[in-house]
């Protein structure tokens, strides 16, 4: 039997654990709410410049191709996070599900609306990544880095429950392992101050999450899928 003492100091430790859990849940979301507000500032500067100059941006940069296919990119993992919002039960995952739809479907909005004020069109026929250096960064299977197969994707939509959750996770940590080296070279290369803003605050807040989701997969009993290698 255990003593009151010892009892107390137990709960004291699983309070502590809530606070740290807590609090770390609503970094991740500040982080969100920061991003957006800076890119709405961000944004709407880059705007303004462009149009009072009249030059816009040219179509082969580095700043186009990342906001054309970032676009792509990111659609992805808005289709996984809204699918695993809906469907799962943690509320843990079901919050960061909803910050990671939430936050690059709005960044989805600044690069399209990056194209719309420099009158480029959203599609092209360029090949992807042709900015970063070309088709080598490109998988065996013609996707950008990260990105899960139409395989994948239709078979993390027929799961539910825990195997749910860890799909959603290794697929999302690939993403984001994907994703973050464009950012990193747009930050390095881009001739836009406001495109190198918007890349900066994608490496900050996927870098965050990605820990955030490695921790939440090994308590859930799984383990991150291979890092992208191209």
């Amino acid at each position: 039997m255990r003593a009151p003492g010892e009892l107390s100091e137990q709960a004291d430790d699983t309070t502590a654990s809530e606070v740290v859990a807590s609090g770390r849940r609503l970094r991740v979301a500040l982080l969100a709410v920061i991003a957006v507000a800076t890119l709405v500032v961000a944004g709407g500067a880059g705007w303004l410049v462009g149009h009072r100059h009249g030059s816009p941006v040219a179509d082969a940069s580095v700043d186009v191709g990342f906001a054309r296919d970032m676009s792509t990119h990111h659609q992805q993992a808005v289709t996984m996070a809204g699918f695993e919002r809906d469907h799962t039960s943690n509320p843990d995952l079901k919050l960061l599900a909803y910050n990671i739809e939430d936050t690059q479907s709005f960044e989805i909005g600044q690069m399209t609306g990056w194209l719309d004020s420099w009158g480029l069109v959203r599609s092209t026929t360029r090949a992807p990544m042709q900015w970063m250096a070309g088709h080598d960064h490109l998988t065996s299977g013609g996707l950008m880095p990260g990105m899960a197969t139409a395989e994948q994707m239709n078979a993390f939509e027929t799961l539910n429950g825990t195997a749910l959750d860890i799909d959603f996770l290794q697929l999302m940590i690939h993403h984001h392992q994907g994703g973050i080296p464009m950012a990193q070279y747009v930050l390095d290369h881009a001739k836009e101050p406001y495109v190198r803003a918007l890349a900066k605050a994608m490496i900050t807040i996927q870098s965050d999450e990605i820990v955030q989701m490695e921790q939440t997969l090994r308590k859930l009993g799984g383990s991150p899928l291979p890092a992208p290698t191209n």
